[in-house]
């Protein structure tokens, strides 16, 4: 018992002494000032040691003395992890500020790149295809400056264009990054290990509960036994988070270098609600207020059919719309009939329009195709003559857009075209044939500026123009349009009347410039018309200045236009962008 009572008197009376040292050392107050290149600087204040202890009172004047000497072999690892190996650091002290000079020196240049694709993929029919992919993807080629995160971030996206295709389970086998600090000058080396080639499977589906499992089934745009394709199942599950029965989908492929063969495909899915009804409102300076009543049901005999109505109030042409879509089918196509019912009152002519449409849509990779069969009923009304005009029509539509947001896009681009016609006795009171084209150009300039071109035309051949309906003739004007006139007011002029053409051109030039928060200032110039024919065609010039907001409910622009045609300034106001 004494020996233990005697230690612990012993540990007591050390630990006394070694807290009164403490107490007796004086802290060393001192301020650390760094002379560097910008980003430089930045970072060696954000991770030395001795800017880190600065200010901290159990620092003493010997503690301080020892991360002074470490500080500049500090600073060279610091300096090294941004390719400068050849730095000269000088430190002065005067009293208690600390002065650190530091001339970074050459960046160091890549002098040679060493890359290896092994293992199964070298039995693939296009392995030099895959190995030129890898050359052409790789961010550092020989001649570049060499940094520590240049370097990480290479080999991930050399890593990443192997395992994209056949082979998720490829390694980086082994790198090295060679310094030579005399010659300033780096050579790197990457081998990368393909791993098995991975088949997918079946579908393991979790989370259905109403709707029928067939729908995913469907979209599903590979089969068992298929190659492993990252872009595949990332295109599946766009696929499903674009219908309206789920809230949100997730996928995963579980793979196991052991197993590689039909690795079952995991889709876990939250379901929306089947029946969802909307109410908005809004207006512009084309059609005026509008207010608007969409009822949807997604399950109608709970066979995942989805049944719309929409009822449209507008002050020129309110309407009337009733839908019925099926899930897509084993291609892809997604079937659906509908009914609408809309009247409209412009520039003096007044329509009663009655569409019965037929039609199979699919959405691949951005791009939308659509066939149609179309069957309008017209009632029109101009200059106090009435007449009835009717059309079956075949159409072929495509849309592509490439943007990088749908609803505040800053670059990218939207193309589209339509072609369709009608023969005379087919339920048609004239054979026509109708085409029609539109490009948008969203295009930056620096992080502030913003160009936007568009143009579109369009042309209608037929014998007699009186007898096609007007929906299917061509009119300008508007904010969508040439601005600085009414909407849909360049046409066929008819005393008061404005009618539709059978040729369209519209051009548009814009460019937009933030000036603070979510607001911009634009200035811009249109120019179009309509006309009955080519050598009629007279193009109208509007050109202005607007404002825009990118509001929380869509961008909002106001635009005063000048219609040089007509002499006279126009207020044009819209909400939401429009595709």
């Amino acid at each position: 018992m004494l020996p233990l009572l005697q230690c612990l008197i012993r540990w007591v009376l050390l630990a006394v002494l070694l807290g009164c040292a403490v107490c007796h050392a004086e802290p060393s107050k001192y301020t650390v000032s760094i002379d560097a290149p910008g980003a430089l600087r930045t970072l060696l204040l954000d991770n030395l040691d001795i800017v880190k202890w600065q200010g901290n009172a159990f620092v003493d004047e010997e503690q301080l003395a020892r991360l002074l000497a470490a500080a500049p072999d500090d600073i060279g690892k610091l300096l090294a992890t941004q390719g400068y190996f050849n730095p000269q650091v000088s430190v002065k002290r005067t009293g208690d500020e600390l002065k650190f000079h530091v001339e970074p020196g050459e960046l160091a240049m890549i002098a040679d790149v060493t890359l290896a694709l092994e293992g199964p993929i070298r039995n693939e029919p296009d392995y030099r295809q895959r190995y030129a992919d890898l050359l052409e993807v790789w961010p550092l080629p020989i001649g570049d400056h060499f940094s520590q995160s240049a370097w990480d971030n290479a080999k991930r996206r050399g890593l990443q264009s192997v395992l994209l295709d056949r082979f998720p389970a490829a390694t980086v086998a082994g790198s090295e990054a060679l310094i030579d600090p005399k010659k300033n000058e780096a050579a790197l080396s990457v081998a990368y290990q393909s791993g098995p080639r991975v088949t997918l499977g079946a579908l393991q589906i979790f989370g259905l509960k109403k709707y029928p499992k067939r729908i995913v089934e469907r979209l599903a745009p590979f089969r068992p036994g298929d190659p492993y394709s990252q872009a595949k199942l990332l295109d599946f599950q766009s696929q499903l988070q674009n219908t309206p029965y789920f809230s949100n989908v997730f996928i995963d492929v579980p793979i196991d270098p052991q197993a590689p063969d039909e690795v079952p495909v995991r889709v876990e899915l939250t379901e929306a609600p089947a029946q969802k009804i909307s109410v908005g409102g809004g207006y512009s300076t084309d059609k005026g207020a509008r207010a608007t009543l969409d009822y949807r049901h997604s399950n109608v005999r709970d066979l995942g059919w989805i049944g719309t109505a929409k009822l449209d109030l507008e002050q020129l042409d309110p309407s009337l719309a009733l839908g019925l879509q099926l899930p897509p089918d084993d291609k892809g196509y997604v079937q659906s009939l509908g009914y609408t019912f809309k009247r409209t009152d412009i520039e003096g002519q007044r329509s009663l329009l009655h569409t019965l449409t037929a039609q199979r849509t699919r959405k691949r990779a951005g791009i939308e195709v659509t066939q149609a069969l179309q069957f309008q009923q017209e009632r029109v009304r101009a200059s106090d003559q009435e007449q009835s005009r009717h059309a079956l029509m075949p159409s072929q539509s495509w849309l592509r857009r490439d943007l990088d947001d749908l609803v505040y896009p800053r670059q990218g681009t939207i193309l589209q075209w339509q072609l369709g016609g009608a023969v005379r006795g087919l339920l048609s009171t004239t054979s026509f044939v109708r085409a029609w084209g539109r490009g948008v150009l969203y295009w930056p300039l620096g992080s502030k500026g913003l160009l936007l071109l568009r143009g579109e035309a369009g042309q209608v051949v037929a014998q007699n123009r009186t007898d096609v309906p007007s929906e299917l003739l061509f009119r300008a004007g508007g904010s969508g349009s040439v601005r600085g006139y009414d909407f849909q007011s360049l046409g066929l002029r008819n005393g008061d009347t404005v009618t539709g053409g059978r040729v369209l051109t519209t051009a548009s030039a814009e460019y937009q410039h933030r000036l603070f928060g979510n607001w911009s200032a634009a200035v811009f110039t249109d120019a179009g018309g309509a006309a009955d024919q080519w050598h009629d065609f007279r193009a109208y010039r509007g050109y202005g200045v607007g404002a825009r907001w990118a509001s929380p409910v869509g961008p909002l622009a106001v635009d005063v236009a000048y219609g040089e045609a007509e002499k006279r300034f126009r207020l044009h106001f819209s909400l939401g962008v429009s595709f």
